[in-house]
């Protein structure tokens, strides 16, 4: 008699391939085991995913669809199955998903996240009621009950209800970061402030640069990086990676008993590249670029440089106030720990700036830097900088079909429109509504500027911020 397959160890492992973004692995297993059990959601979940990561849209959809047949209509994968017809343009299916997914699981905070992109909730709906109900209840883990205080936040905020709103967000936060443990400070790779313009003269390559496809898209989540990925993507030598994170993985796997001085001799004399090693396999033999949008590289940039001095590089600013304001907004499924607080926002958003002049002044290799304001405002003028860039015409790959220009995503300062939607310059300086909420970001933002060095800031217990005299009252 055939051994039962241990499945929670099989799922585990397919999540953590989904995770890894080894698609093929995980399309493969998920298959495999779907032949044997097609009743578990999860199961056809991870196939979907996988489906989608391959870039199999309609695959993916297929997969989704049985999968609800096969499960008597999952919540969760009908979140699934929204999300992947939103990023389609295909709205009213899409909120058809997360209506009935909410009706199924009134707990469910994705559906409410997802119905968000393209209606919105009123303040007297039963919707909100749920959520207050779900953030009060006690029973709930801090992360559960800060996801339904970020979505309420929002509600109030798009219903003008700004202080309320932003009180909302306070809280969420709080929440979220009750489940963080260590420091919450923005952190800087040390080996970027030895990375200046004669390190890299005197670390020159002595083999020919080996081929590489990556290109790194760099800065803060929310600074327009995704924008500036689907730009990049609209030509047909250009593949969208998301946040691969090749360059941070390329640090953390350098020697720790070398120092950088020797760990940038060793590399600069070896006549391949471990980056190269990293790049997963690019999609169809056209595809020369492969864009890398992961925040995690901005301060390891350096590693590139001194490997691959000629691959261009984009550096993403936007407004310190827009910006934020858009990271406190944001509930981050993981990472980015210093965007709980406006105060350790505020220093994030210095030292990014920080790494963006240092990098602009110490790196060989060309570099564009892009400036969210100007991207939202003039798409067109911004393409037509990175075409030169990267040295490619300006052909454009057809849209998929049932594309349109996705005039009803709605926007908001905490999420994306990445591929789906219309480029527009909609939320540039949004966050003056908030603008005496945000004090405590503004401040650490200036203190943090003002401080010379390039390095992580200390751990926030014991960083001593600038306290302004406030002027006497008579």
């Amino acid at each position: 008699m055939p051994q039962r397959p241990d499945y929670k160890t099989a799922l585990a492992v397919i999540r953590e391939q989904v995770q890894g973004k080894e698609f093929e692995r995980s399309l493969r297993e998920s298959t495999l085991l779907l032949e044997q059990n097609s009743s578990m959601a999860e199961l056809w979940s991870l196939q979907g995913q996988s489906l989608q990561g391959l870039g199999r849209l309609a695959e993916a959809e297929a997969c989704y669809r049985s999968g609800l047949e096969a499960c008597r209509d999952a919540p969760r994968l009908l979140v699934q199955l929204g999300h992947l017809l939103s990023r389609q343009n295909r709205g009213d299916e899409a909120c058809d998903c997360f209506s009935r997914a909410m009706a199924a699981d009134a707990s469910l905070t994705d559906a409410y996240r997802g119905l968000l992109n393209f209606r919105a909730i009123p303040l007297d709906s039963p919707e909100v009621a749920t959520l207050l109900k779900l953030a009060l209840d006690t029973e709930r883990s801090h992360s559960a009950r800060a996801r339904a205080l970020f979505l309420l936040g929002q509600i109030y905020t798009e219903s003008g209800l700004d202080n309320p709103g932003f009180a909302f967000y306070e809280q969420a936060n709080r929440f979220a970061a009750k489940d963080i443990t260590g420091n919450r400070e923005y952190q800087v790779s040390p080996s970027a402030a030895v990375m200046d313009r004669q390190f890299f003269q005197r670390h020159p390559r002595k083999h020919p640069t080996p081929a590489c496809p990556l290109l790194v898209v760099a800065g803060l989540p929310r600074s327009g990086k995704s924008l500036v990925e689907t730009l990049l993507a609209q030509h047909p030598r250009v593949a969208a990676g998301g946040e691969l994170a090749l360059v941070r993985k390329l640090a953390a796997n350098l020697p720790t008993r070398e120092n950088v001085q020797a760990q940038a001799t060793r590399l600069a004399a070896e006549p391949g590249s471990p980056l190269v090693a990293l790049c997963p396999p690019l999609a169809g033999s056209e595809v020369r670029y492969l864009v890398d949008t992961s925040p995690a590289n901005l301060s390891r940039l350096g590693w590139l440089g001194l490997l691959h001095p000629d691959m261009p590089v984009v550096l993403c600013r936007r407004a310190p106030l827009d910006l934020g304001l858009a990271l406190f907004f944001k509930n981050f499924r993981s990472g980015h720990r210093y965007s709980y607080q406006l105060a350790t926002i505020g220093r994030a958003i210095a030292l990014a700036e920080k790494l963006i002049a240092h990098w602009q002044a110490a790196l060989p290799n060309p570099v564009l830097e892009v400036r969210y304001e100007t991207l939202v405002r003039e798409p067109a003028a911004v393409r037509d900088q990175l075409m030169s860039l990267l040295a490619l015409d300006a052909s454009r790959r057809p849209a998929p079909n049932g594309s349109g220009q996705g005039q009803n995503w709605r926007v908001f300062p905490s999420r994306s429109l990445d591929a789906v939607g219309e480029i527009s310059p909609t939320l540039v300086g949004f966050a003056k509504r908030f603008r005496h909420q945000l004090a405590p970001l503004v401040r650490a933002y200036e203190d943090e500027l003002a401080r010379p060095r390039l390095s992580s800031p200390p751990e926030s217990g014991g960083y001593r911020e600038r306290r302004r005299k406030r002027p006497a009252t008579r």
